[in-house]
């Protein structure tokens, strides 16, 4: 008997869903998990970015397919598994400062200085904290805030 017989691995499967009630239906999905004390069904991911999927890892596919019978807003399971390798980009958290570049013009959304317009002059990923400069102050000082705490009105001009 090899190893891979003797400890069955998880894998995970693929729900296709009507756009819009993916959260719905991984909330029935756990309603059902809960009541039935089923130990087959490990985790559910619902991700913005895939919208009408929903994500279930799950030692055996027909487990799932029954416990999604009669789900409404189900509209199949795809066949086969993911790779976890594949899922990993949506376990882990996006950077807020990810998509905010030097010379950037953004608003700050939030703190003291919320509706001001400034111009990002230094960013710090590690920290997820941008420096910038505001534009209606009389001298230029440089302030520095969370990324999340600014929303990018218009990118920098390349030249």
């Amino acid at each position: 008997m090899g190893e891979e017989e003797l400890f069955e691995r998880p894998k995970i499967f693929s729900i296709k869903t009507q756009i819009g009630k993916e959260r719905n239906v991984a909330e029935l999905l756990k309603g059902r998990v809960k009541k039935t004390g089923d130990k087959n069904i490990l985790s559910i991911l619902v991700t913005p970015e895939l919208r009408g999927y929903v994500f279930v890892e799950a030692y055996k596919a027909d487990e799932v397919k029954k416990m999604i019978k009669a789900i409404s807003y189900v509209r199949g399971m795809l066949e086969g598994n993911i790779p976890v390798e594949e899922m990993e980009k949506f376990l882990t958290p996006a950077s807020s400062v990810e998509k905010i570049t030097e010379g950037d013009i953004v608003e700050m959304i939030a703190g003291p200085f919320k509706g001001e317009m400034a111009k990002v002059t230094h960013i710090d990923a590690s920290k997820e904290e941008i420096t910038v400069e505001l534009f209606d102050s009389v001298v230029p000082i440089p302030i520095t805030v969370k990324g999340d705490q600014v929303r990018v009105v218009r990118k920098r001009e390349e030249g």
